[in-house]
C-alpha cells in the first residue's frame, strides 16, 4: 500500500512540474503572438491550461489499458469545477486576507466587473445539465448540445468584450535560462512539458485505479479529488497572486474560464466518446459546485465579493475528503 501511495505522489508531482511548464510555455506564446492580452486571450487561455487534465483524460481513457481508465476520465472532468469551487475559491479569500493585512490591498472586499455575470450563468445552468445524459441518454445529442453552447458562448464574449481575464505576462519561459532564444525555447518546453505530461498521466491513472480498488473507494470519486490536484495548481496559484496584489477581476475570471469549459467542450467531447456512466461523486460534484456559483453569481450580481463568501466553499472540500478517505464512499 506504502509503495503504491509512493508511486501516485510521485506521478502527481511529475504531472504538476509538467502542468506548470506547460502553463508558463502556452502564456509566453500566446503574448508573443498577441493573444494574451485581448479578448481572444481570455477564450483560448483557459482551452490552453486546461489541457494538463484533458490529456489525463485521453490518457486514462483510450491508453491506459486499466479496468477503470474511463471512470477515471470522467471523474477528471468533474474534478476541476469542484476544485476551483471548493478549495480553489477558498484558498484565494484567505489569499485576500493575506494581501490586505501586509497592505498589498486595500480590502477584505474583492471588487469584481459585473461582466462575470455572464460565465457564472452559463456555469450555473449548464454543469447540472452534464448528468442529465446518465439518466435519459442521448449522449450523441448532449455531445452535439455542448460543443454549440460553447461556441455560442465565445461568441456571445465575443461581442461583449467587457472583461479582460488573462494578464501580459512578461517572464520569459524556465527553459530560456538554457536555451536564449525564448521562442524556440518556449517551444521546446511545451513539447517537453506535454511528454512529462503524457507519463505522469498514465502512471498516475495506473495508481488511482489500483489504490482505488485497494481501498474499495470508487476510482471516479477518487480520481475527482486526486487529478486536479496536480493539475489544477498553476491556475490556482495564478489567481492566488492576483487576489493577493488585489487583481480582483482577474482573480475571479481566471477560475471561471476553465469552469465554462469543464461545463460545456470537455463533456461534450466525452459524451461523443464514453459511456458516461456516473455515480454518486459526480453528482456530488455537481451539486456543490452549482452552489458556490450561485453564491458568487449572487455577490458578482452586486460586484462586490467578501472573503467569507469565497471561503465557504472550504467545507465542501474536506466534507469530501472526509466521504473518500475516511467513510470510504
Amino acid at each position: 500500500m506504502l509503495e503504491l501511495v509512493a508511486s501516485l505522489l510521485f506521478s502527481m508531482f511529475i504531472v504538476f512540474i509538467a502542468a506548470m511548464l506547460f502553463v508558463n510555455a502556452i502564456e509566453y506564446l500566446s503574448c508573443n503572438f498577441q493573444l494574451g492580452g485581448s479578448f481572444v486571450g481570455a477564450i483560448l487561455s483557459p482551452l490552453f491550461t486546461s489541457l494538463p487534465e484533458m490529456i489525463v483524460f485521453v490518457v486514462a481513457v483510450f491508453f491506459a489499458g486499466v479496468s477503470e481508465g474511463e471512470a477515471i476520465g470522467i471523474g477528471t472532468i468533474f474534478g476541476q469545477p469542484f476544485m476551483a469551487s471548493s478549495l480553489s475559491y477558498g484558498l484565494v479569500g484567505l489569499a485576500a486576507i493575506i494581501g490586505f493585512y501586509l497592505k498589498k490591498r486595500d480590502g477584505l472586499v474583492l471588487e469584481v466587473d459585473r461582466g462575470l455575470v455572464v460565465p457564472y450563468i452559463f456555469v450555473t445552468i449548464l454543469f447540472p445539465l452534464t448528468i442529465l445524459p446518465a439518466f435519459i441518454g442521448y449522449h450523441f445529442v448532449f455531445g452535439l448540445f455542448f460543443l454549440a453552447t460553447y461556441i455560442y458562448y465565445v461568441s456571445l464574449m465575443y461581442k461583449r468584450r467587457r472583461v479582460e481575464m488573462i494578464e501580459k505576462v512578461e517572464e520569459p519561459p524556465f527553459v530560456c535560462k538554457i536555451v536564449p532564444h525564448p521562442l524556440y525555447g518556449s517551444i521546446l518546453q511545451l513539447i517537453a512539458a506535454v511528454l512529462l505530461l503524457y507519463k505522469g498521466s498514465h502512471d498516475m491513472v495506473g495508481s488511482v485505479d489500483m489504490l482505488a480498488k485497494q481501498i474499495g473507494i470508487s476510482a471516479m470519486g477518487l480520481a475527482l479529488i486526486i487529478v486536479p490536484a496536480a493539475t489544477a495548481i498553476p491556475e490556482t496559484a495564478t489567481a492566488l497572486i492576483w487576489g493577493y496584489r488585489g487583481k480582483d477581476t482577474l482573480c475571479i475570471g481566471s477560475l471561471v474560464g476553465e469552469k465554462i469549459l469543464y461545463s460545456t467542450f470537455y463533456p461534450g467531447i466525452a459524451l461523443l466518446v464514453t459511456s458516461w456512466e456516473l455515480d454518486i461523486h459526480a453528482y456530488l460534484s455537481v451539486v456543490a459546485t452549482t452552489l458556490v456559483s450561485l453564491l458568487l453569481l449572487y455577490f458578482i450580481a452586486k460586484e462586490r465579493i467578501p472573503w467569507y463568501g469565497l471561503c465557504l466553499g472550504v467545507f465542501f472540500f474536506i466534507g469530501y475528503a472526509i466521504l473518500i478517505f475516511v467513510y470510504h464512499v
